[in-house]
This record gives C-alpha cells, structure tokens and sequence, in this order.
C-alpha cells in the first residue's frame, strides 16, 4: 500500500559488513597488503560514510564519498604498511555512516621482523 511505501522511505540507511574482521596470516616487515571490507546497506535510506578513523598511521583507508543507495554494496579498502611493525598485531578502524551508526573493523596479523628477531638473539 501507499502507506507502506512512505513508511519504507523513512527507515535509515544501515550498513552490514560481510565480515568485520580479516586475520593476514604471517607477513614480513616491510609488506604492504590490502583487504576491502565489503558492505551492504540494508535500511531505507541512503547514508554516506562520513567518518573513517584509524588506530594507527600504517593504515590507510580507500572508501567511496557517493551515496550508497538501499540495497547497494560497496567496500572499504585498508592499506596496511608493515615497516617498522613486529609480533602479534591487531588493528582497528572505526567507520561512522551520516545515519550515526559506527562499526568497527579489525585487521590482524604476525609481523615478521629480522631487526627485531637479531636484537632479540644478541640480548640473549
């Protein structure tokens, strides 16, 4: 019915993730990797991403400034720099749509790194 339809286009945009974490397994220092976060907006309206903030600066985010539309997919791309970074990592980008939503996404990964692994062995 006619009110239905009103009633659809009042529901804000909200943004799904397929996934919201991406483990890159073992990587050397010195890499530099990417992984899109692919989403879906699955409210009524659209909304844009209008924020995009990251833990760290070996993090660089890619993402669309356009509309995303009720229905349409779209990703954000994390570029990831692994120099200088060693160990067990874990980080973390927080994303917040013109709805107001936020959500965060996490990239993990082990950093190998020979510097780090010689300075280790000499203190030995």
């Amino acid at each position: 019915t006619i009110e239905n339809k009103s009633l659809e286009k009042k529901t804000p945009g909200k943004i799904v993730f397929d996934k919201e974490i991406h483990n890159f397994g073992t990587l050397k220092d010195g890499d530099i990797i990417t992984w899109s976060f692919v989403f879906q907006n699955v409210g009524g309206s659209p909304f844009t991403i209008v924020k995009a903030e990251k833990s760290c600066g070996c993090i660089d985010i890619r993402y669309t400034l356009n509309s995303i539309m009720p229905g349409e997919k779209s990703a954000i791309e994390l570029i990831f720099d692994t120099t200088g970074e060693w160990g067990n990592l874990i980080k973390d980008v927080t994303i917040e749509t013109s709805d107001g939503e936020q959500k965060e996404l996490h990239i993990g990964a082990f950093i190998e790194n020979k510097q780090f692994n010689n300075l280790l062995n000499i203190q030995k």
